[in-house]
């Protein structure tokens, strides 16, 4: 039995780390499309980029206070969180913006 437990103890190591491991390189991959979609919006001057603006910052900022701050909670719920749920949010307006702009490009 102790055998056993000594495993089960590795694998949830494994899982701590493995989680860490996707957090950071998802906060990687959202910093990246955050800096990439934020030049060209610059560049380009559009307000479509607004919103994948904010959606890759609040996903940028979400994941990064899961790697630092995971205690921090508005009411029950992690700051964390709430910042996923508002990105959610900013990327239907971002998808329905590109709805839009892909119909009035084929009339």
């Amino acid at each position: 039995m102790g055998h056993q437990s000594r495993r089960v103890r590795s694998a949830g190591r494994y899982n701590r780390a493995m989680s860490t491991t996707v957090n950071v390189l998802l906060l990687l991959l959202f910093a990246a499309h955050l800096v990439a979609f934020a030049r060209l919006g610059l560049k380009r001057r559009q307000v479509y980029y607004i919103a994948l603006v904010v959606t890759f910052g609040l996903l940028t900022a979400s994941f990064g206070l899961r790697l630092t701050a995971p205690d921090w909670h508005i009411g029950a719920l992690a700051v964390h969180q709430a910042l996923r749920y508002l990105a959610w949010c900013a990327a239907a307006v971002s998808i329905s913006w590109t709805a839009i702009r892909l119909s009035r490009r084929r009339d």
